[in-house]
């Protein structure tokens, strides 16, 4: 399996060992009905607080599996942005049964930042879902309505930024934000994008950052002051880039499942064939691959200064880096 600290992904995964059960129950429809697996409900760990995008799209995807015959359960570990559920997950028994919705690198920050119980090796991906942004947002009656003001407001008094937890993609730009604009704020650390929101309506944080999905759905309470891609977000079309406003920021990419685009393919061309369509596009993606290198590290101090280039923006897109502490 390869994680690559130069993407950042949302994905189910299974502890090592459960994938290949998961895998056959999922392939061969005799195995379900002859029992073997699943032998009960999956539990479905969730990192994040109810209501952000990872419960969001968690909950997207539930009906698919179920069609399938994987019914699951969800279960909120929530804390220490995500150690919490992967510690839960990395200690259940490798059947298949537990399964968790990741963030990237979250497993890798982990290792290389944290004294975890797993490494990114002790889990196995099963799938992962579209590539996304991020958007600064404040509250709807704000004075702050644009990046400029904000600049301005961090450069007058003592801002607090929330984040939807420590050592992810939107911590990550939250840090390149305050590098590349030369401003200081601070950052406050929360589980989730409604946790965040919710500090930012009730006027306790100046700002947070969460995913365009998310900050769509709470236009009532929030303003978006700037969008963290590279042309408009589909679910904020209506909201500028930092890019637009005149802005030079490192933006931090995530993969993520959009699940409006996804039920409108669905509703479109059938469950059948957004699944054919689907597995089409996966291989012709897989197909060009060859364009990527791995490269492997090994000790603190290689996982340290790759993770520093990580940051600055200093590793090659071409480049994939496994690392090992």
């Amino acid at each position: 399996m390869t994680h690559a600290i130069t993407r950042r992904g949302v994905a189910a995964l299974v502890t090592r060992g459960g994938l290949a059960a998961l895998a056959t129950g999922a392939l061969a429809a005799p195995a379900l009905a002859q029992g073997r697996f699943p032998s009960r409900d999956l539990t479905w760990l969730v990192y994040q607080s109810p209501g952000g995008s990872i419960d969001v799209t968690t909950r997207t995807i539930q009906p698919f599996l179920e069609a399938r015959g994987f019914k699951s359960q969800l279960e909120y570990a929530t804390g220490a942005g995500g150690r919490v559920a992967r510690s839960k997950l990395a200690s259940n028994r490798a059947d298949g049964h537990t399964i968790m919705t990741e963030v990237a690198p979250g497993v890798s920050v982990d290792t290389a930042m944290f004294e975890v119980p797993y490494t990114a090796t002790s889990f196995a991906p099963i799938y992962g879902w579209q590539s996304s942004g991020g958007q600064l947002n404040v509250k709807k009656d704000s004075p702050i309505r644009s990046m400029a003001d904000f600049a301005a407001e961090c450069r007058k008094r003592r801002v607090v930024v929330a984040s939807i937890g420590r050592g992810g993609a939107h911590h990550l730009q939250l840090l390149a934000l305050r590098r590349d604009l030369g401003v200081p704020f601070d950052i406050a650390h929360f589980s989730g994008s409604s946790a965040a929101y919710a500090q930012v309506i009730g006027g306790h944080v100046d700002a947070s950052i969460g995913g365009p999905a998310s900050g769509s759905r709470a236009l009532d309470n929030l303003h978006i002051i700037g969008v963290f891609e590279p042309t408009r977000a589909k679910a904020l079309p209506d909201h500028p880039t930092v890019t637009e406003q005149g802005l030079t920021i490192q933006l931090v990419p995530q993969l993520f499942f959009a699940p409006t685009v996804a039920q409108d393919r669905v509703a479109e061309w059938g469950p059948a064939g957004f699944e054919q369509r689907l597995g089409e596009a996966w291989g012709r993606f897989a197909a060009t691959l060859s364009w990527l290198r791995v490269e492997r590290v090994t000790g603190d101090a290689a996982v340290a200064k790759a993770w520093a280039e990580l940051v600055d923006g200093r590793i090659d897109p071409a480049v994939g880096v496994i690392a090992a502490l």
